[in-house]
């Protein structure tokens, strides 16, 4: 009995415990809004340029391969669908189409509302399609003879959220219907070069001439901000003309509800069921044998209506692979002639995604993985005879080293599998350990994949894929793309990241991702913390700096650096991380493609816990010199202190002096300020002034903070104010 109460409270205890983990769904794609920072042309030319270009002809094929993060515009009428390696789970090849809740500039569309509604989210539409000809080898009309399929594969969930039942996702085909229908407004996005009061007007220079108007500025001076004018260097967006599109009449084709991707779905033993193709033959000739014949995907989406809104976030991901349509298939045409690498290129660092140069060099053997672990496909029906090898680069690709795996009969994955020959697919890794340059504090190295058909093959197949290690100042078991959030409730939370160092060395800062939540939920306070060891678990608080809160940056490239106020001296085994004064979730960025599992630990009843979930934290400690003093500070924001006089404050006038490491701006109208007390409540908020009346200010602590308009940095203090 008494072995049966300690089983049954032992339960309980892990119960209670991986009930205070929080794994929570993005509110923001964080990849769409780097990319759209510096986007590619094709991403704002406008769909009803798009359609109006001359219809694409058979075949038609995409296996969203390429390095894009968008659907490709020669294919593709729409940027809704985000293209990526992060999400799915063993595709047919690396590279699918993500359908969810996010629109094209990854946010969450504005429709979507917390609890049981379903709304239609992403769509995935064609560029019209000769399907009424072909022309090679010579022109001809098509009939129903030419044995026309359309077909695809697809996964819910993938390393993302599992659709609801009451979602699903819809295929449609549609032509043209010859008439036109209204789609949107153009806008434009206007650089304000005069002072603009209400009442005003306003030439918007439109792309083109004819469609440039005078509007009055009313309209806007409520969204920006309230404000009563318009100012030199704001921006705004306006209209300019209204666009209409060739009406498409659409049909439903083929729908699935939502779905878990568990064993109802898929078969553990057969690897290639985690995806599930759909073959579909066309053949209504009156109504899809057009010379402008599109389809489209379409996802339903339900959010989830957590109780707190700090979870509400993300759901429903739908992963879509190999969309192929053509003449002469039949319903057994499933494979394809293709060899291929299925999961992006891993690390060749043992224990982290990047790591502080210096660190490395002190001991860059044991830091190296003894084999490379990498899954390569042969989607045939025939077995193909291939080469594989590796070529070690320097940043400017030029070649170092490289590793030739020989040849080897890569068998078809639908009878045998990934391909598990050892000394093929995992092989060692030949050049030992990367370069070494006592004298450099920083270095990059590429990584280059090559799968080919051996010399003498029929067919050429192959794929090619790049990994580049960083060395930089810091250390990442992330690969930078949050694929979820992680955050933890209780009473005064506390969460700490293990780093193992090789020799002693100093914290400057602390980078962190932190995933945007529904209205803001998760700006919360929290202090900034650093453990040492006690026997592989955190041990006694060697640092703490509060007044924290999670930040945004909107790029991958640029984590949010909390600065230290102090230096701290580590030596071997330390710990970052936060100490929470609300029980919120501040849903950091958890990486689900790299496991640190295994040195994340979580304390909400007084003893330290090691983390249930597999995955990463998106969260790095910045190690050796002073930041500003770093050759290879990789784009951290321009962020400082401010100089606050008198303080203590006794007066009723506050001095507030920027850092040197801003330049002086054209007016205060570039920056912001605002004032926040130890509950984290904001007591004022306005424009940037050096002297400020705080005689209306209790006594007590404050923190405050001067941002930049563009939001490229911030500036902040620590107050206390004695009357």
């Amino acid at each position: 009995m008494r072995l049966f109460i300690i089983g049954i409270l032992s339960i309980l205890i892990v119960l209670v415990a991986s009930a205070q983990e929080i794994i929570s769904e993005l509110q923001v794609n964080p990849v769409i809004k780097s990319e759209l920072l510096n986007p590619p042309a094709s991403h704002y030319k406008s769909v009803h340029e798009e359609k109006r270009g001359t219809p694409i002809v058979l075949p038609f094929f995409d296996d969203f391969s390429g390095d894009n993060l968008f659907p490709s515009s020669s294919r593709w009428v729409d940027n809704y669908a985000f293209v990526n390696s992060s999400y799915p789970i063993y595709p047919p090849s690396r590279g699918v189409a993500t359908l969810d809740a996010i629109n094209e500039f990854g946010e969450m569309y504005d429709h979507a509302v917390p609890g049981p509604q379903v709304f239609q989210a992403d769509f995935l539409t064609s560029k019209p399609i000769r399907l009424d000809s072909i022309f090679d080898p010579v022109a001809r009309l098509l009939t129903e003879a030419d044995s026309i399929y359309f077909s695809f594969f697809y996964q819910p969930q993938g390393r993302g959220n599992a659709p609801d039942t009451r979602d699903s996702l819809v295929l449609e085909f549609g032509a043209y219907s010859g008439d036109s229908i209204f789609s949107h407004v153009d806008s434009i996005d206007v650089i304000i070069e005069s002072t603009y009061y209400p009442d005003d007007t306003i030439l918007l220079p439109c792309p083109l001439p004819e469609d440039s108007i005078w509007v009055s500025v009313n309209p806007y001076l409520y969204l920006h901000n309230t404000q009563l004018m318009l100012l030199p260097g704001d921006e705004i967006r306006m209209p300019c003309d209204s666009v209409f599109l060739p009406e498409t009449n659409w049909q439903w084709i083929w729908s699935t509800k939502g779905m878990k991707l568990d064993t109802n779905f898929y078969d553990p033993a057969y690897v290639m069921s985690y995806f599930k193709q759909v073959l579909i033959p066309i053949t209504d000739t009156s109504r899809f044998f057009k010379k402008n014949f599109q389809f489209r995907f379409k996802n339903y989406v339900s959010l989830a209506n957590n109780i707190l809104p700090s979870w509400q976030s993300n759901m429903d991901q739908w992963h879509i692979d190999y969309i192929y349509l053509n003449i002469n298939r039949t319903h057994k045409d499933t494979t394809y002639k293709d060899l291929t690498f299925v999961e992006p290129a891993p690390s060749m660092l043992k224990r982290y995604e990047a790591m502080p140069y210096n660190q490395y060099v002190s001991e860059p053997i044991q830091e190296m993985i003894d084999s490379v672990n990498i899954l390569i496909s042969n989607l045939d029906t025939l077995s193909h005879n291939s080469i594989y090898k590796y070529l070690l680069l320097d940043q400017s690709e030029f070649p170092i080293d490289s590793c030739l795996r020989g040849n080897w009969d890569i068998p078809p994955v639908y009878d045998f599998g990934f391909l598990d020959y050892v000394y093929f697919s995992r092989p060692p890794v030949c050049f030992g350990f990367y370069p070494i340059d006592f004298n450099a504090d920083s270095a990059v190295f590429i990584v280059k994949h090559i799968l080919t058909s051996a010399p003498g093959s029929f067919e050429n197949l192959g794929d090619t894929m790049y990994y580049e290690q960083k060395f930089y100042n810091y250390y990442a078991y992330d690969d930078g793309v949050p694929e979820a959030g992680y955050g933890l409730k209780g009473h005064d939370p506390q969460l700490a990241y293990r780093f193992k160092l090789n020799k002693p060395d100093t914290i400057r800062a602390i980078q962190m991702y932190f995933n945007e939540t529904l209205s803001g939920a998760n700006q919360q306070y929290f202090y900034l913390s650093v453990w040492n060891d006690n026997n592989g678990t955190p041990g006694d608080v060697i640092y703490s700096q509060g007044g924290e809160k999670p930040q945004f940056t909107n790029s991958l490239d640029q984590l949010y650096t909390y600065y230290l106020d102090s230096a701290v001296v580590v030596t071997g085994t330390f710990y970052i991380g936060w100490i929470q004064t609300t029980d919120d979730n501040l849903n950091i960025g958890f990486d689900r493609n790299n496991n640190a599992q295994a040195n994340i630990f979580y304390n909400t009843t007084g003893t330290w816990i090691q983390s249930m979930y597999e995955g990463a934290l998106i969260m790095r400690p910045l190690l050796g010199k002073a930041i500003h003093d770093y050759p290879n500070n990789p784009n951290l924001p321009a962020t400082g202190k401010l100089k606050l006089s008198p303080n203590p404050v006794k007066s009723s006038v506050l001095s507030i002096d920027l850092p040197l490491t801003l330049n002086n701006p054209t007016d205060n109208y570039d920056l912001s300020m605002e004032i926040y007390n130890i509950m984290g409540q904001v007591v004022y908020n306005g424009i940037y002034q050096q002297e400020l009346d705080v005689s209306f200010f209790d006594n007590g602590l404050y923190i405050v903070v001067v941002k930049r308009k563009d939001a490229s940095g911030y500036f902040s203090g620590k107050l206390i104010i004695l009357h």
